[in-house]
């Protein structure tokens, strides 16, 4: 247990880099530019009402990358430099190397949903004199962390599979593009009407983009929505997170580091 503290140690440090900041911190300036410029001051101080896509616009477009930009390389930058070999030598195995991989982006994700959320809420809060407002943060909380998640479980499968960190960029990018709401709606609708779908299906298979998604689970009074969405949310992370044990329990790590 003490060899999976350390890594998680290791691990959450290394996720909270530089780059990380810097990209989440500027997709957090873009959270409150968005709301000043999309319509969610005006719907504030008039009706005293928080729409979602004001505060979430930011991520329906840059935050699948914005996201994999953190993970993509989690376990592939280890591999090149020779660090996997080093903590394999130690005696430590691939379940315990994997599960602090696991703890640190879940933790890392719900420090990234803090940060985007924050500056926003505080602006909000600044707007209207209402400190209620705060439960914004807490509302919303859990479902970004989610969203997060998704594509952190997506970047740390790339990274195990694609091996090498250019690679798993490459990979990242192309699956932050389809994955982004609007563009997997409008192929979903595309494809549907060329197969015969019926609107039912097409919105349920939408709830494969994490975006659309996290918009479900922000509504609570929806039931049926918000219980589709948990439950595809779940499984998700789940068939990731599990994919990418299995592929990284049998491979061969051996000369591998360039």
């Amino acid at each position: 247990m003490n060899s999976v503290l350390t890594l998680f140690r290791r691990d959450l440090k290394k996720c909270m880099s530089l780059r990380a900041t810097l990209i989440w911190l500027a997709l957090a300036a873009m959270g409150v530019f968005f709301f000043f410029t999309s319509g969610g001051k005006t719907k504030l101080m008039q009706h005293n009402e928080i729409e979602f896509m004001a505060l979430f616009l930011p991520h329906m477009i840059f935050g699948s990358w914005a996201i994999l930009s953190v993970y993509f390389d989690i376990i592939s930058a280890d591999r090149e430099h020779n660090v996997m070999d080093c903590i394999l030598c130690a005696g430590i195995s691939k379940t315990q190397i994997f599960l602090a991989k696991t703890m640190a982006v879940a933790a890392m994700s719900l420090v990234l949903s803090a940060i985007y959320l924050a500056p926003v809420t505080g602006v909000i809060i600044g707007l209207s004199g209402d400190v209620s407002h705060g439960f914004v943060l807490l509302q919303y909380l859990l479902p970004l962390w989610g969203y997060i998640m998704v594509f952190a479980a997506l970047g740390l499968l790339v990274s195990v599979v694609a091996r090498s960190s250019k690679s798993a960029l490459i990979w990242c990018l192309a699956a932050g593009l389809l994955l982004m709401p609007r563009l997997f709606v409008m192929l979903l609708e595309g494809l549907g009407q060329f197969a015969g779908w019926p609107a039912k299906t097409v919105n349920r298979l939408s709830l494969v983009a994490p975006g659309v998604m996290m918009q479900a689970l922000s509504d609570r009074a929806n039931t049926a929505s918000f219980g589709a969405a948990a439950a595809v949310f779940s499984i998700s992370i789940l068939v990731f997170l599990g994919l990418a044990y299995v592929v990284f329990a049998r491979q061969d790590e051996r000369n591998y580091g360039e």
